[in-house]
């Protein structure tokens, strides 16, 4: 499997999200869709930005326990999901419903993961040298489908939920939290190689419901 088969494996859960929400959701726009894709392609930028250069600050580099709670709460946490914020507030909510827009943050958050993967797996596969090293990047790849691209979605989907209340009067600030606070605890965690990486686990099975939870408290108070 070639370099470019492998990073299209990245986008393979926004692919698949997107023809399912567009069969499923008849209300649905393809154009809205689009755009939350476009607003993901633009969001990586700056993050790429400052994992890059931001992130090779001595602070953020040393390997001690304050560095990388920094790193995860300050970086992970609240600039990245402000950024993600602040993207998803451009995807047009007027003339959606809950279930729509909703859909189309999700698939932000499903193509945001999908392009941090592809950066990632790009800078691996130039550090492995040794045989069969494109296995271990697919290894790689599959496991991060299901933790780092989890944990940008449910984000994703907090941070949209906390949008959507406060456009109609509710000012609901929990879910951002929530976003800021899981995702860098995802993160602090997933560094670990012991028994204490699986509360990362526990981190996206969190978000996960908490998402369903503001979900469900969004659709109630329209109705």
């Amino acid at each position: 499997m070639n370099l470019y088969a492998i990073l299209g494996l990245s986008f393979v859960p926004a692919v698949t999200f997107f023809i399912l929400a567009l069969i499923l959701n008849k209300e649905l726009k393809i154009k809205y869709c689009l755009w939350s894709c476009l607003l993901a392609m633009v969001t990586i930028v700056p993050a790429t930005f400052i994992q890059y250069y931001v992130l090779n600050l001595p602070i953020f580099t040393a390997d001690t326990f304050a560095a990388v709670m920094i790193t995860s709460i300050l970086f992970n946490g609240l600039i990245e999901e402000s950024m993600k914020m602040l993207f998803i507030c451009f995807i047009p909510q007027k003339k959606q419903i809950l279930s729509t827009f909703f859909s189309c943050v999700i698939l932000y958050g499903l193509t945001v993961g999908g392009f941090e993967s592809v950066i990632y797996i790009i800078k691996k596969f130039q550090e492995i040298t040794v045989n069969g090293g494109r296995e271990i990047i697919v290894e790689l790849l599959l496991k991060r489908i299901f933790s780092a691209q989890a944990i940008h979605v449910f984000c994703a989907g907090l941070s949209g939920l906390f949008i959507w209340n406060f456009r109609h009067g509710k000012k609901y600030v929990m879910p951002f939290i929530y976003a800021v606070l899981l995702h860098g605890i995802y993160n602090f965690f997933t560094g670990f190689n012991s028994i204490y990486h699986y509360l990362s686990v526990v981190a996206i099975l969190f978000a996960a419901v908490e998402c369903r939870i503001f979900y469900q408290a969004s659709e109630n108070s329209q109705s």
